[in-house]
């Protein structure tokens, strides 16, 4: 059984509900997606941060994995990436402190702005890395993690005897 919205009069009507219904009373999903994932202008890489989460890549090489995750506008001091058994996890959390105060015709206007984000991913390794090798570098938006591989050891093919 399909859900629907009657469109007419009341709480209900196009203007109501205009953010997330399209002209045809559906909801415009590819308009929101497209808002999300549109390029950032200026200081809103943060903001577009939040929005589109935290793209991550990983790739296996022969001997290591390689985890990229972009996260344009944040400060180096600000990720924290730690390691919990077989799980990788890489969290950011920025926190910005505006303070504004000016005088016009008399009047003294302060303004105190408080803003923070937080993101994370959570990735769970292949059983083969080794959790405690991991190397981490920072450059131009993306933070790279090698992780090796651990080494394996070839086991020889034993003989036994049938008795």
């Amino acid at each position: 059984m399909a859900l629907s919205f009657p469109r007419t009069g009341g709480l209900f009507t196009d203007d109501f509900f205009s953010p997330f219904f399209g002209p045809l009373g559906f909801p415009d999903v590819t308009r929101e997606f497209s808002r999300a994932l549109a390029p950032s202008e200026g200081g809103q890489q943060q903001l577009a941060l939040a929005t589109r989460g935290m793209p991550v890549d990983v790739v296996e090489k022969e001997d290591a994995f390689e985890v990229k995750a972009d996260i344009p506008g944040v400060k180096k001091e600000d990720i924290k990436v730690t390691v919990d058994k077989d799980v990788l996890r890489i969290n950011v959390e920025t926190s910005q402190e505006q303070k504004e105060e000016k005088e016009e015709e008399g009047r003294k206007w302060h303004r105190y702005e408080r803003s923070s984000q937080f993101i994370g991913r959570a990735l769970r390794m292949p059983e083969g890395a080794n959790m405690d090798a991991i190397r981490a570098r920072y450059d131009n938006g993306v933070l790279t993690l090698d992780v090796p591989k651990k080494e394996t050891k070839k086991e020889e093919a034993k003989r036994i005897t049938v008795a």
